[in-house]
């Protein structure tokens, strides 16, 4: 029985009959007194902070909201209907009591994953979360009896105008994304769902789904200790933390590439410009820890997948060792399960390759702030882009790595 629920948009977490509902017939809606005088007209609704708290502006005007009767038999289950005490309509629009952003019709049934993205500026997170979500969309889960799609139309409308239109259209680089810090709060850069519906091969066939969520955001907001504290709540919540890292802000990886034009057009940052992986990766740690209220030496039990990006450009300069597992392609898919043993051998071989680019220091933060972690590498788009930014339509290469060991680790695949 699921007694909590953690909102997709803003994070926070309530209690499964904790939830607001807004008025489904705002046209129509409108407040009177007792004797029938008009309070509000109709189609005004009403002022809505938190909303506009959300997206960081001074106001919004939406519908009206309210609240279900509350009993003593709803305190295990969340109300899926209740009537508007303005215009005594039914209403089935769930929204969240902090931010009021319409919750997930299954978030009283559906498992949540939220899948933190964290990375440094150059790491290409918005490219990874663009291509992801494709080949998520196109071929990943055949193999595993599964399919994932774009939970509603805001989400297919943000995916297009936000990834697909660079990525597969434009054929150019996404630009990087801004920081989304204001204030206190994180204002509009809207988290992306998905549904990933996953049959079991056993008689009966029974469908599992789980809410994906993917949250981009600016790799200079996870290098200020201010702004990592306001997006806390949203690591520490998470199901899974992938940890997105650009090889090539590292000076030992520069020097061995002789390839100057594959290194500036593949970066977007200059060498020095970008903190160093392993502060980040402590400094999250640390926030994850005042936000649970845990001590500061106890080991965080969410699955870190660090990833490093650009993995075309390491092997095209020869950096990968002889009979790398990283140069063979992912066999998930083509196995229809996740092997294991091939993620011990990329973990192994990065693990190498960082204690030789001196990343010692990243290594030990990884083991001693999370019990569960792995070294992977991807490359999002499979070949070096054009000096002016154009791309070819990505081949990506070991991409899904880090979401199938995270959904590996939660027992789903």
């Amino acid at each position: 029985m699921k007694l909590h629920y953690v909102c997709p948009f803003c994070f926070s977490e309530h209690k499964i009959y904790d939830v607001e509902f807004a008025c489904d017939m705002r046209k129509i809606c409108g407040k009177k007194d007792a004797d029938g005088n008009v309070l509000v007209p109709a189609g005004a609704g009403e002022d809505d902070p938190k909303m506009a708290a959300y997206k960081g502006v001074p106001r919004i005007q939406g519908p009206h909201h309210f609240r279900a009767p509350s009993s003593a038999f709803t305190k295990f289950s969340m109300p899926d209907k209740a009537v508007c005490d303005w215009c005594n309509q039914v209403s089935h629009t769930r929204v969240c009591p902090d931010c009021h952003n319409p919750l997930p019709v299954t978030i009283d049934t559906d498992q949540e994953a939220i899948v933190a993205l964290i990375g440094t500026r150059g790491s290409g997170k918005s490219t990874y979360v663009g291509v992801l979500i494709h080949e998520m969309m196109k071929r990943l889960f055949r193999p595993f009896n599964g399919t994932f799609q774009l939970y509603g139309p805001e989400d297919q409308q943000q995916y297009k105008e936000r990834f697909e239109e660079d990525l597969y259209r434009l054929h150019h680089l996404i630009p990087q994304t801004q920081s989304h810090i204001a204030g206190q709060t994180v204002t509009e850069n809207r988290p992306i769902l998905g549904t990933l519906k996953l049959q079991s091969t056993g008689l009966f066939k029974k469908i599992q789904a789980m809410t994906l969520v993917f949250f981009d955001s600016a790799g200079e907001d996870w290098e200020s200790e201010e702004a990592i504290r306001i997006l806390a709540k949203y690591v520490s919540h998470s199901s899974g933390i992938i940890f997105l890292i650009d090889p090539l802000a590292n000076s030992a990886v520069r020097s061995a590439i002789d390839d100057e034009e594959a290194v500036r057009t593949s970066t977007s940052v200059d060498e020095g410009e970008v903190s160093e992986p392993a502060e980040v990766l402590n400094r999250v740690a640390d926030l994850i820890r005042r936000d649970r209220n845990m001590k500061q030496t106890d080991k965080i039990d969410i699955p870190v997948a660090a990833a490093f990006s650009k993995l075309d450009v390491l092997e095209d300069a020869g950096i990968l060792p002889p009979g790398s597992a990283l140069a063979q392609p992912s066999p998930h898919v083509q196995l229809g399960k996740f092997d294991d043993a091939d993620r011990q051998a990329v973990d192994q071989e990065m693990r190498g390759l960082l204690s030789t680019w001196n990343q010692g220091d990243f290594l030990s933060a990884l083991d001693m702030n999370y019990t569960t972690n792995s070294c992977m590498a991807f490359s999002a788009i499979g070949r070096a882009p054009e000096q002016n930014n154009e791309i070819a339509p990505p081949v990506p290469k070991r991409i899904e790595d880090a979401m199938f060991w995270i959904l590996h680790i939660r027992g789903l695949i």
